[in-house]
């Protein structure tokens, strides 16, 4: 190193970032979309709550789920008695992931004596049996205990033991209550920050904050009006009749009422029933065109077998294919046919007759069987006029 090279810097403690509230990243989803993290913190808050005070805590992480989990809940006061690691931890901003006010506002003390000096009622949390005169509760009669001392002017905290031990004896004589979370035998050891939350959460769940979060609504859509439900159901099961979902027919009314049952139950809203018909359409396009088509096909092949039943003076062939008061005009017998063109119940059956003319049948359909047919000759071709 040259003489006249500068020293290096000493290394400085770590300093948390400050919080930038400019609207500009989404953190949060409200009833109108994103909130900006401005937004969000300036949310109305739950009301008071207890202090959380670690005890010792060893490491950042838990610290900053710690905060996260007391931001989940509507909870603001953070004492830290000697954590482990230096002061402020890096760690524990990255783990609150957002929920720095706990952390940017705890207050850091050497001894809990400092930490309780001005808190006039003090639970203590357990995961140990302790042979102790005191009374041992769990998380939702603490909260309920906590709730009559804050009525009654009380500044009530709750304090959790480091990772390692716990807390220690003193702590736990000291404390007004205890307090132990219903965890299986097998494995009672809960994480510092999970402790934290599931007492935070039994606080949430049994105040005014039980719901939605602050400055939240959920618009209350009323359900359609009962003559629109009439107008989709006709619409579902017409278009299921469409496309021969009703198998074998003779069901068909029980699972209509069946499906009409469910719907019921369902109270749609118009955005709901608009939807679901459009969905409906869209699925239903399809299987309907390829039932039309179906049907088409077996059309077309009941009509050839009319024409092939006239060829072959098959008079019942015939009677099969047309209907009982079937109104037959005079046409040619021996022709063979052509092709079909038809359109709901009107078709027109082309055919060539012995001398090779062509010519057509316009036939009235009903339920796909004959009811009325009259023959047109086309013009005479120049090969017919030659025979």
């Amino acid at each position: 190193m040259r003489k006249d090279a500068e020293p290096a810097p000493a290394p400085t403690a770590w300093a948390p970032p400050k919080p930038v509230f400019d609207g500009s990243r989404p953190v949060g989803v409200g009833p109108n979309g994103p909130l900006s993290k401005a937004e969000q913190a300036a949310l109305p808050g739950w009301g008071e709550a207890p202090a959380i005070c670690l005890v010792h805590p060893q490491m950042g992480e838990n610290i900053g789920a710690t905060a996260r989990a007391m931001a989940n809940f509507g909870f603001s006061e953070l004492i830290l008695v000697k954590p482990r690691d230096v002061w402020p931890n890096p760690k524990a901003w990255a783990l609150a992931s957002g929920a720095e006010w706990p952390l940017e506002s705890a207050h850091v003390v050497e001894t809990a004596e400092e930490a309780l000096a001005e808190k006039t009622f003090v639970i203590a949390t357990t995961g140990t049996p302790r042979q102790l005169d005191k009374p041992l509760i769990g998380p939702r009669e603490a909260v309920a205990r906590m709730r009559e001392a804050m009525r009654a002017g009380e500044k009530p905290v709750i304090l959790f033991g480091s990772e390692r031990s716990g807390l220690d004896n003193d702590l736990i004589i000291g404390a007004d209550l205890l307090v132990t979370f219903p965890v299986d035998g097998r494995f009672p050891s809960l994480n510092l920050a999970q402790s934290v939350a599931c007492f935070c959460y039994e606080w949430a769940s049994g105040s005014e904050a039980d719901g939605a979060p602050p400055g939240w609504t959920i618009e209350e859509k009323p359900t359609a009006p009962r003559a629109a439900f009439e107008s989709f159901f006709e619409h579902w099961v017409a278009d299921l009749d469409e496309t021969r979902f009703f198998w074998p027919e003779d069901r068909k009314g029980t699972m209509v009422e069946t499906m009409r049952n469910a719907f019921v139950r369902g109270r749609f809203t118009m955005n709901e029933i608009s939807l679901i018909r459009g969905a409906l359409r869209s699925l239903a396009g399809g299987p309907r065109r390829r039932a039309l088509e179906t049907d088409a096909a077996v059309q077309r092949a009941k009509l050839e077998a009319w024409v092939k039943a006239r060829r072959d003076c098959d008079q019942l062939g015939c009677l099969e294919l047309q209907t009982e008061t079937a109104k037959i005009g005079p046409g040619p017998i021996e022709a063979d046919y052509v092709r079909t063109v038809f359109d709901a119940d009107d078709g027109v059956v082309i055919v060539r007759d012995g001398l090779g003319q062509l010519g057509a049948w316009m036939v009235k359909l009903s339920k796909g069987r004959i009811k009325a047919a009259t023959y047109q000759a086309f013009a005479a071709t120049e090969k017919a006029d030659a025979r």
